[in-house]
């Protein structure tokens, strides 16, 4: 969706969740000598400013990020994702190809796609000069499964699109099944919304095998009030800490 600026959401409640997921399966992958892949679907813009006019707009991070900086943390994967958040200077939030590019290791690959022109220009300003990164300006609908390694490689695909149009929980559904076939061995993230009209349970139905985990929210007539994510293939002991860090935020975020 070319409309879709992630700067106005960064660093919000489904932020915190999405991102604490990927630092836990990222802090896995960048301790492994062998080589590893990393693959964005939807990468925006890579570095969000948090002080700048979109943020302030809608003001998102205060209640996601925001709220947990001056928390007491007791889950060491919630603990990771501070600690790397924060290691980025000034009002930057990092979305996650910043991550995937922070927590990789010097032999590692990244491929990230951006469809959106200003974003993609943006995403090369920020982590073009990397030579361990590509970066795709491409639909990923079209083109991911083309640029996925040996099927016995390891590594990480996020899938991360922004679900303004309802044919996306079909296209997303199918995208991510026929990435899973194409790479069984790597750890598969595919993120959504929980929005009132309860489209995501479609695309829960259709991703047949995934564990589901989900932070929920008072729920709303209108807007967002939780986000899920949808995993294949995670990586030993993710389950018990990602859920450990789950119930953390649940408690800090909303009460």
């Amino acid at each position: 969706m070319l409309s879709y600026q992630h700067g106005y959401h960064a660093g919000n409640f489904a932020d915190v969740h999405k991102h604490t997921a990927l630092c836990l399966v990222l802090e896995h992958y960048g301790a492994q000598s062998k080589l590893v892949t990393y693959v964005d679907s939807h990468s925006g813009r890579g570095l969000y400013d948090l002080s700048n006019e979109q943020a302030e707009k809608t003001g998102e991070w205060k209640s996601g990020f925001g709220a947990l900086k001056d928390k007491e943390i007791k889950s060491p994967a919630l603990s990771k994702y501070l600690e790397t958040i924060n290691s980025f200077e000034g009002n930057i939030y990092p979305g996650s190809p910043a991550l995937m590019q922070k927590m990789m290791a010097p032999n590692h690959h990244g491929v990230f796609f951006e469809f959106h022109p200003q974003e993609h220009e943006e995403l090369k300003n920020s982590l073009g000069e990397d030579k361990r990164l590509r970066i795709v300006y491409q639909d990923a609908l079209e083109g991911l499964v083309n640029y996925l390694p040996a099927r016995k490689a390891a590594g990480l695909v996020l899938i991360d699109p922004s679900f303004e149009l309802k044919e996306e929980y079909t296209t997303i559904a199918k995208l991510a099944i026929s990435t899973h076939k194409r790479w069984p061995s790597a750890t598969l993230l595919v993120w959504y919304p929980l929005l009132p009209e309860n489209r995501h349970e479609e695309l829960k139905a259709r991703l047949k095998g995934a564990s589901f985990y989900e932070l929920i929210g008072p729920e709303k007539e209108r807007g967002m009030y939780g986000t899920g994510l949808a995993v294949y293939n995670a990586p030993d002991g993710f389950d018990s800490a990602f859920r450990e860090a789950e119930a953390e935020m649940q408690k800090l975020l909303f009460g």
